[in-house]
């Protein structure tokens, strides 16, 4: 219990850390458009009121705008009964309150979480899992999810994940007005355009270095022994974990942004996106829970 207190602890204080490192970096860009415009003050106070939107939007509203990204579907207690009541008992044993449910059609097998916390969250499961995979082997990769949710994973990758849509946005604007101004046919570009189409190429690996920072390996290990509790038997996850690992469907709706909530890299053709995956090797991930 103390190692789930500390991790909550440690979330909280990841959610507060970014919510200022973005806010810094989004005034600092509004800062070097400001004087590209010569907008002065007014510049920083639209970067202001920018970041503060973004950060209000991907903190309330995030759970909403992820399960829209990924095409996933409210599920009913009349379509999936078993499923629905599998989800439900396990709640109610372990003192979780019941999430929201929801499905991806898509013949890949994973699964997610979403949401800021307990009463603000969504499991997701692919129709593939629900048609190919055990009702008990499913039961652990609820688990899984479960799991993100007490621990407020989900609270600082679904914050994370919409905050870099943003500021994706945000820098893509910036680079094709500092490119416009550079070329313009009057050639009265500000000199600083470049400075700030540098800025805004900058931005998408800084982006990625916070999904990496902000989901370290260990949280998934964390969650898978933490989920093989909640199931009641750690060895159900691991055969789910078998068959995702073996499962070559591909999902078309992941991004890099969206990857790393899902229980299994659901890019694993992209070479780069393998090479910096906050996902843990699967097959170690096997092995630990076996030996529980």
């Amino acid at each position: 219990m103390d190692n789930v207190n500390k991790t909550i602890k440690e979330n909280e204080f990841k959610l507060f850390f970014f919510i200022t490192l973005t806010t810094v970096i989004i005034l600092f860009l509004g800062y070097l458009v400001s004087d590209m415009f010569n907008l002065g003050t007014m510049g920083i106070i639209i970067s202001g009121v920018i970041a503060a939107g973004a950060n209000f939007i991907s903190y309330f509203f995030s759970k909403d705008m992820v399960l829209k990204s990924q095409h996933a579907i409210p599920m009913s207690k009349e379509a999936y009964p078993e499923y629905y009541n599998m989800v439900k008992n396990m709640c109610e044993q372990n003192n979780i309150l019941m999430p929201e449910l929801y499905y991806i059609e898509s013949p890949a097998l994973n699964a997610f979480a979403t949401g800021r916390n307990q009463k603000n969250a969504a499991v997701v499961i692919t129709s593939g899992m629900l048609k190919q995979v055990p009702l008990d082997e499913i039961s652990g990769v609820v688990g899984h999810e479960l799991s993100h949710i007490v621990h407020k994973d989900i609270m600082v990758m679904s914050f994370i994940t919409t905050l870099v849509g943003f500021m994706t946005i945000f820098a893509s604007a910036l680079k094709n007005q500092s490119s416009y101004n550079r070329y313009n046919r009057n050639g009265n570009g500000s000199a600083l355009a470049p400075i700030v189409a540098l800025a805004a190429a900058v931005v998408a690996p800084i982006a990625g270095m916070l999904i990496q920072m902000a989901v370290s390996r260990s949280r998934e290990y964390m969650a898978d022994a933490t989920g093989g509790q909640f199931c009641g038997n750690p060895k159900l996850l691991a055969k789910a974990l078998y068959r995702i690992s073996h499962d070559g469907n591909p999902m078309p709706m992941a991004n890099s942004a969206t990857a790393p909530l899902y229980i299994s890299n659901p890019l694993k053709n992209n070479i780069i996106t393998n090479l910096f995956s906050t996902h843990p090797n699967i097959e170690d991930r096997i092995n630990r829970l076996n030996a529980m």
